[in-house]
């Protein structure tokens, strides 16, 4: 286990930032980095330091959302792991994920040696965020030592190796047994997704429904066992569907040998059931209730290019 708690320092909280942009914002507590933990620096300078957050910022938005930023790099020539945390008076815009604009803002620096630290200790913080409420709770202190305290009085640990809370995506949508097919395709057309979560009204996963699913309703099941279908000509396939699809169900096409993972199922189980076992999705589970969803752009964007 690695615990997060060595890494908070309240010299390195800056509560009540007056607001800016978000490099002014970065260029605030870079500084603050090299002013209270120079050591940690090795070889890199400030401007350094700075120039490659922005370079990263601008690949892609630290902005994950629910008013949160992760600015971040890893730098040749670093020395050691560092976290500082700036709050600011008012909210900054990110061009988060969810649009929304960004108040509590966690620049990380490492080596380029320390693959996963970063992704582990954002995961860990947001945790933190959700699971307590403290987002709210952090934004009206303006003591970084009480800020501090709040943050190590919490279960800051994680495991060495990546697992799957560390790379999980929230659910966008899902639907219940009783949603109408007609709806669960207008969701997937609004969200460009081919394959939806089923669950029940306390959020218990209880299979998929995917387009595979809705495209072969209505295809004859010795379908399945032809090598083409070039000789067929006047077969409709979405004949049966558009005859009853105001009157059917999610729960006629939910699949449910959907694959399901825990939270601390490990990076290797996760790329063996996505790369080797072919499956588009993963739904990690927590006992039976739905905690988030892992596909192959999830190890692309949380593992190869974080």
């Amino acid at each position: 286990m690695i615990n997060l708690k060595k890494y908070i320092f309240p010299e390195l909280i800056l509560p009540g930032l007056d607001t800016g942009t978000k490099e002014d914002i970065i260029k605030a507590i870079t500084e603050k980095i090299f002013d209270v933990k120079p050591d940690c620096a090795g070889t890199v300078s400030r401007e350094t330091a700075y120039t490659e957050l922005i370079a990263r910022e601008r690949l892609q938005t630290t902005g994950l959302g629910e008013g949160m930023a992760f600015p971040h790099a890893r730098i040749k020539g670093w020395g050691q792991f560092v976290i500082a945390l700036g709050i600011t008076k008012k909210a900054v815009d990110f061009a988060s994920l969810d649009k929304k604009p960004v108040q509590f803002i966690c620049v990380m620096i490492s080596s380029q040696d320390d693959h996963y630290i970063i992704l582990q200790v954002m995961s860990a913080i947001m945790r933190f965020m959700r699971d307590t409420g403290n987002i709210k709770t952090l934004f009206g202190k303006d003591d970084s030592g009480k800020i501090a305290e709040s943050l190590r009085n919490y279960n800051l640990e994680t495991q060495k190796s990546i697992c799957a809370r560390d790379i999980t995506r929230p659910i966008k949508s899902s639907v219940t047994l009783e949603t109408s097919i007609e709806e669960a395709t207008r969701i997937m057309h609004l969200n460009h997704l081919d394959v939806l979560p089923v669950v029940d009204e306390n959020n218990n996963l209880r299979g998929q429904i995917s387009c595979f699913d809705i495209f072969t309703y209505g295809v004859p099941d010795f379908f399945k066992q032809l090598h083409t279908v070039s000789f067929v000509k006047n077969l409709d396939p979405f004949e049966k569907y558009f005859k009853i699809k105001k009157d059917l169900k999610v729960e006629a096409l939910t699949n449910k040998n959907c694959i399901t993972v825990a939270e601390d199922a490990t990076l290797l189980e996760i790329v063996f059931l996505l790369a080797v076992k072919n499956n588009q999705k993963l739904f990690v589970v927590n006992h039976g209730k739905l905690e988030g969803e892992i596909d192959r752009f999830s190890i692309i964007d949380k593992v190869l290019f974080f």
